[in-house]
């Protein structure tokens, strides 16, 4: 169906996402606060900006106070404001304005991460279609563009009619786990979503057994053979990543970014300061990283901490995929969201992947 005109509600999460690079993995609770302290930048009002910056203006806005509608003055948009009392906001406002929405709005776009999502979820369930704009420190759900700059190329294809209404998955992890290096992700639900190929992501995929281990550990060794003892090596979250330290004999951060220089650690679970700091101390460095089951990043998903000050200096040739087959063997194709779409693009074209002791798959980052 080609809609003749659009209603869209707007809800940008104000914390989303504000966690990320100083290391704190979320900003839910005491976090938020942690993160003013440590000078954390709003992620999520930039995003949107990202976002919307495309949209055109072939559609009508609503958002509320506090929670989008400062984006759209910025970017000049007209929209209807629905009133918010709470100045400093909370998911029962986000449910609140959500609830308004889905009587009045064709599509409602948020703006946040998997916390977000859930608690549109909550609001919404399968009343409305909505899109998720990528800004939290966490998003293992597919109700999400890949990237922010994909918005409008899903919206316009809605308004069209040109893009599947299809139920994607609403994912969440207790963060305080996240912190201690626990995963837990578990499905949380199912959001209606308009949906393109490539441009909206795929759920997280978990990959466990003695076969991945095998596998990992075979990348790990390979890897270690390689090492060069005059490099800084940064090693990026997750079990793959997190095997080669471990064959290595040095405790390592499953969810966080560690650091090493030949073979003994230089830094453990570093935020963006951190990083900058360790990195600018060596003239050859190397980024470690793995590639988020079904997903296919290596940038922007759960490694926040890696902005792209940080990867500008450790250099985009400087950057080693590694991955179990199993894991790429549902893998097409890789993203990275790193924040900056400059960078995005320096990124794209083909890369190596790291799938075994010795062999390496080639995939193209869309």
């Amino acid at each position: 169906m080609r809609w003749s005109s659009v209603k869209i509600g707007l809800i940008v999460n104000p914390i989303a996402g504000m966690g990320g690079s100083v290391g704190l993995k979320g900003t839910d609770g005491r976090a938020y606060h942690d993160a003013l302290r440590l000078g954390a930048e709003r992620a999520s009002h930039i995003a949107a900006e990202r976002a919307l910056a495309l949209i055109g203006d072939d559609v009508s806005f609503v958002s509320a106070e506090n929670m989008g509608s400062d984006v759209l003055d910025t970017l000049g948009i007209a929209h209807d404001i629905i009133p918010v009392t709470n100045e400093a906001t909370s998911a029962e406002d986000t449910k609140a304005v959500a609830g308004v929405m889905k009587d009045s709005c064709d599509l409602i776009l948020f703006c946040g991460g998997d916390g977000t999502a859930r608690d549109i979820l909550d609001a919404v369930g399968n009343d409305v279609p909505v899109l998720g704009i990528p800004a939290g420190v966490k998003m293992y759900s597919s109700v999400f563009a890949t990237t922010p700059e994909d918005v409008h190329e899903i919206v316009h294809a809605f308004i069209g009619g040109n893009a599947d209404l299809t139920e994607r998955e609403v994912m969440d992890i207790n963060e305080e786990d996240h912190r201690n290096g626990i995963l837990s992700a578990k499905l949380y639900g199912y959001l209606t979503v308009p949906y393109l190929p490539s441009l909206v992501q795929s759920s997280k995929g978990t990959y466990e057994g003695a076969g991945e281990y095998e596998e990992t550990d075979e990348v790990a060794e390979y890897v270690i053979s390689t090492m060069r003892s005059d490099t800084l090596y940064v090693i990026g979250p997750g079990s793959t990543a997190g095997r080669i330290m471990e064959r290595m004999g040095l405790k390592h951060t499953l969810l966080g970014i560690d650091a090493v220089f030949n073979r003994k650690p230089m830094g453990m679970n570093l935020n963006e300061a951190g990083l900058i700091d360790l990195v600018g101390r060596y003239d050859k460095r190397m980024l470690i990283l793995g590639v988020i089951g079904k997903q296919g990043f290596f940038l922007g998903r759960g490694n926040k901490e890696i902005t792209p000050k940080v990867i500008r200096m450790i250099g985009t040739g400087n950057i080693i995929l590694v991955s179990g087959i199993t894991k790429l063997n549902d893998l097409k194709e890789l993203h990275a969201d790193t924040g900056d779409p400059e960078l995005d693009r320096e990124l794209k074209g083909y890369r190596k992947v790291i799938f075994r002791y010795g062999r390496e798959r080639v995939l193209k980052v869309t």
